[in-house]
């Protein structure tokens, strides 16, 4: 019975550390992109004065990407933090005056653009997670070329009773690399494809 309460006292603090990890994450600096300069960020707003509302809203332009956060900057009050999962419209109203709307880099999935996410790095995860790993290996380090992955592969596959190997290099755009499969075709055609054969 005397446990319980150091117990409570580490559930706490561990609760306290999980919500604090993203607070630490700030949006200022170099992680504070303005809307207009954020490709994956569409922002608007109309002030208007008392007893009208100012308006505004946002709205994520890359949400097969991942999640992106808008800071609305808000004169004389608090700013308001929306984490934009979906392409649909977010809006809000305040009696207060829209400074700006920015994107918040260091938060959710750490981007603005799509660029942001693509690295060797990031591209060799998307093909670590794609059905592809299991029949092909990677010759070398990926490569990039702006928003896409290249991967020289060789795959591995059994042809008329005997093994096979097929080698071949693929540009693919980095959100759907970790979708591909290495397909056999009935009629003889081997490669990488997204999502099914």
């Amino acid at each position: 019975m005397k446990t319980r309460y150091p117990i409570l006292g580490l559930l706490a603090f561990a609760f306290i550390v999980a919500v604090a990890g993203e607070a630490w994450a700030t949006c200022t600096g170099s992680n504070r992109i303005d809307y207009s300069d954020a490709e994956c960020l569409h922002g608007w707003w109309d002030n208007n004065s008392w007893p009208k509302d100012s308006t505004f809203g946002a709205r994520n332009l890359c949400p097969d990407w991942g999640t992106v956060v808008a800071k609305v900057d808000i004169a004389g009050t608090s700013d308001r933090t929306w984490h934009l999962a979906n392409g649909d419209k977010r809006r809000g109203r305040t009696a207060f005056t829209v400074r700006d709307i920015y994107c918040c880099k260091d938060l959710a999935d750490n981007f603005c653009d799509k660029t942001d996410l693509v690295s060797v790095a990031s591209c060799r995860d998307q093909f670590e997670d794609s059905e592809a790993a299991d029949d092909c290996v990677l010759d070398n380090d990926p490569s990039v070329i702006n928003t896409h992955c290249v991967f020289d592969l060789t795959c591995e596959y059994t042809a008329d009773g005997t093994d096979q190997e097929h080698s071949s290099t693929y540009t693919i755009i980095w959100h759907r690399a970790d979708q591909i499969q290495f397909c056999v075709q009935h009629t003889g055609n081997v490669g990488i494809y997204i999502n099914t054969c």
